[in-house]
């Protein structure tokens, strides 16, 4: 049912696409002078080139891209009117969505679409609130900045309220989720969207640039934006190669421990889904997810593996060097630049406790970074929802139990009350119970954990690790 809803929709969008190519009046086209033609064209060019050197976003499970596109399309609408902006658009949208990104047919044809039908809209309503294409109209006098502000404004907002409609709309019916929910996190993962209004005023100021000065005005503008664009886009794939082989690392960790095996990826996604549970701003989400991720890049030596293995208490100088793990994490992470110092900062401090007693610098309460905050309870709820050489996993009750009974302590209340009053402490202990299922399937051989000793009353006979 939902495919064949999202189908309808899809067919629907590329109706309207049609309907918007059919109505808009392409006449004014035919009277753009030759230099004029000429600026159109270097506009879509640059459009092209800012499409080839998109950056990629990545927030969570969220994707997209960030370019400079939205500029050449609003300098378009300004001087040369709807029908220069959708051809600018469609252009654009092609080479980006098939060329760049690759997007399926049927995906590509839905992101044109909307984008056509998006311009359309705003062009319509920017020619009926009095904006003048300044090289089409030379009857009367020329327009002023301040005449085309209102016009120029609402093409923007409009061209942005139909993309995020449309993709929210299409989420919807492909995941059965609210469309008011899908909205509010399509507007919160919308960076991108913010940043090209931050930058919007800068087309406004090409279009009167390039009535006063020709075609350079436009280049004096938008190529330095180019190579600028550029830099971002060399730092933004250093920064990926850099988290690609901090992912790899991590994980060449974790396969030396078969109780450990995928934490710290299982820690990175329940924080992430916290953090956002508990309002926290797309950069702090981020952040967070990566810390978790990140917590134990310390334990890179064998040592540490052979201590967390032992099915004994630790003696204090193995206690002190599993305690070390968080500053050999922190010394990693500086090393490289592009780590962001929050994450730096909560890897450093995920062992902290809101009651003074942690590592490794006894940190109370609101000292400790929030995103360490987060990672100390989902390290804990892993570990306790893991099978360990001293125990077996602990039941979901037993889990709750603990966290309630430390939390103050421990455990910030903040976290705590996040994970208890929502559903992702069930849909976690569901995860692990299917992975444990699934381990058993595969034949592993369970012998070396012990049956959990637990008095009658369901409380363990020895305190809890809460390590991983």
């Amino acid at each position: 049912m939902k495919d064949r809803r999202l189908t309808a929709y899809m067919w629907s969008m590329y109706g309207l696409a049609t309907v918007a190519l059919v109505l808009t009046d392409w006449t004014s086209l035919a009277s753009l002078p030759g230099a004029a033609v000429t600026a159109w064209v270097g506009l879509i060019f640059i459009g092209v080139l800012s499409e080839g050197l998109a950056i990629g976003l990545s927030v969570g499970a969220a994707a997209s891209t960030s370019s400079i596109t939205f500029l050449p399309l609003l300098a378009a609408v300004q001087l040369f009117g709807p029908a220069a902006a959708v051809v600018l658009v469609c252009t654009t949208q092609v080479f980006g969505e098939i060329v760049v990104r690759r997007k399926p047919l049927g995906r590509a044809l839905f992101n044109v679409s909307q984008v056509i039908v998006g311009t359309a809209i705003g062009g319509v309503l920017f020619l009926w609130l009095g904006g003048v294409p300044l090289q089409v109209d030379a009857v009367g006098s020329a327009p002023t900045i301040t005449d085309q502000l209102i016009p120029f404004i609402v093409f923007g907002l409009v061209f942005l309220a139909v993309n995020h409609a449309a993709v929210a709309m299409a989420i919807t019916l492909s995941q059965g989720l609210p469309f008011r929910r899908v909205w509010g996190l399509v507007l919160s993962n919308s960076g991108a969207s913010l940043q090209d209004i931050l930058v919007a005023p800068i087309a406004l100021a090409v279009a009167f640039l390039y009535v006063s000065f020709g075609i350079g005005g436009i280049l004096v503008v938008l190529l330095p934006m180019l190579f600028i664009r550029y830099s971002y886009l060399t730092t933004s794939r250093l920064r990926e190669s850099n988290a690609d082989l901090l992912t790899a690392l991590v994980k060449a960790i974790e396969t030396r421990d078969p109780y450990t095996s995928g934490h710290s990826l299982r820690v990175s996604r329940l924080a992430q889904q916290i953090a956002e549970r508990m309002g926290l701003n797309r950069h702090a989400v981020e952040h967070v997810r990566q810390a978790a991720l990140l917590h134990d890049i310390g334990k890179i030596e064998a040592l540490y593996t052979e201590i967390l293995r032992k099915p004994d208490a630790l003696s204090p100088e193995e206690r002190a060097i599993i305690e070390s793990h968080v500053t050999r994490g922190e010394q990693l992470l500086r090393d490289l630049s592009s780590v962001p110092e929050d994450v730096v900062k909560a890897v450093r401090h995920h062992h902290e406790r809101e009651d003074g007693k942690g590592y490794p610098d006894g940190l109370l309460g609101d000292e400790i970074p929030t995103g360490a905050k987060i990672i100390i309870v989902c390290d804990a709820v892993d570990a306790m929802l893991s099978d360990r050489p001293y125990r077996r996993a602990l039941s979901l009750p037993l889990v709750i139990e603990q966290l309630e009974e430390h939390r103050g302590q421990q455990f910030d209340n903040r976290v705590i009350q996040a994970l208890v009053t929502s559903d992702l402490l069930t849909e976690y202990a569901e995860m692990m119970r299917t992975n444990r299922a699934r381990a058993t399937a595969e034949s592993l051989d369970p012998s070396p954990i012990p049956a959990p000793m637990m008095r009658p009353a369901g409380r363990p006979t020895r305190k809890l690790r809460f390590h991983s």
